[in-house]
């Protein structure tokens, strides 16, 4: 299992994602399993990196990621402003580009594309995790 902790994290969202990229755990997925990680760490990241802490602070992000035969699991701990994304509505994708707010479609694609997101807010701290079946190499 491995442990990772960032602090700072304002204006580091590409060196947390290549860290998490680098782990045993991820680096040894199938190509695929990498590819769908990566978009779901990085919404993941660029969203408490950008909004998870009130402007002029900065914050803590801890992420412990696990390995078994066929999944693995990112969980992501950020002390920040409690925000639950699970709870918010989903983005309305038959209206045009044009038309559409800002927002909902990062973590959409994490819902979509990983096999269970959960959150919680324990300890003063946003808990989000995810999972995601593997292949087997």
């Amino acid at each position: 299992m491995s442990e990772l902790h960032f602090q700072p994290i304002k204006g580091k969202a590409r060196e947390i994602l290549k860290t998490i990229l680098q782990t045993p755990e991820v680096s040894s997925c199938c190509m695929k399993d990498r590819l769908l990680i990566r978009l779901a760490c990085e919404e993941i990241v660029m969203n408490v990196t950008s909004y998870a802490y009130p402007k002029g602070s900065d914050g803590f992000l801890d992420v412990f990621i696990q390995k078994t035969d066929n999944r693995i699991i990112i969980r992501f701990e950020d002390g920040g402003i409690s925000f639950n994304p699970l709870e918010q509505p989903p983005p309305d994708t038959t209206i045009s580009w044009e038309q559409r707010t800002i927002g909902g479609l990062g973590i959409l694609l994490v819902i979509k594309k990983m096999d269970d997101v959960r959150y919680a807010y324990m300890d003063n701290k946003n808990v989000l995790t995810i999972e995601k079946v593997v292949s087997k190499n």
